[in-house]
């Protein structure tokens, strides 16, 4: 059909190869950012308030032992319940560090 020289077939090849690496890559950055969209719609959705949870809901929660689990509640029984997120720190255990890694997971209401 077409006599093309081996070097025209190499750019033939070379071309065509580059267009469908940039709809490939057109295409993955479209999921991505549908993906990050439900992402960000399913964290919010998870979250857990920390006036409400029981021992199982925060036990559950990446970052939060059971043991820490029963700490929070007990703390929350003394004190009555928390007025914001940062009265965490004040938990046994829960230093700077941890409290980074809860405040996303958690809310007070």
């Amino acid at each position: 059909m077409f006599d093309l020289t081996l070097q025209e077939r190499k750019v033939v090849l070379f071309l065509m190869g580059t267009a469908l690496l940039g709809l490939g890559l057109n295409f993955s950055m479209k999921v991505n950012q549908r993906m990050k969209r439900f992402v960000l719609e399913y964290d919010r959705l998870v979250k857990v308030d920390l006036n409400k949870a029981g021992l199982t809901e925060l036990s559950c929660l990446s970052g939060i032992s059971p043991g820490l689990a029963k700490k929070i509640l007990a703390y929350r029984d003394a004190n009555g319940h928390f007025r914001k997120i940062e009265d965490l720190k004040e938990v046994k255990g829960i230093g700077d560090y941890r409290y980074e890694k809860l405040k996303d997971l958690l809310f007070v209401e």
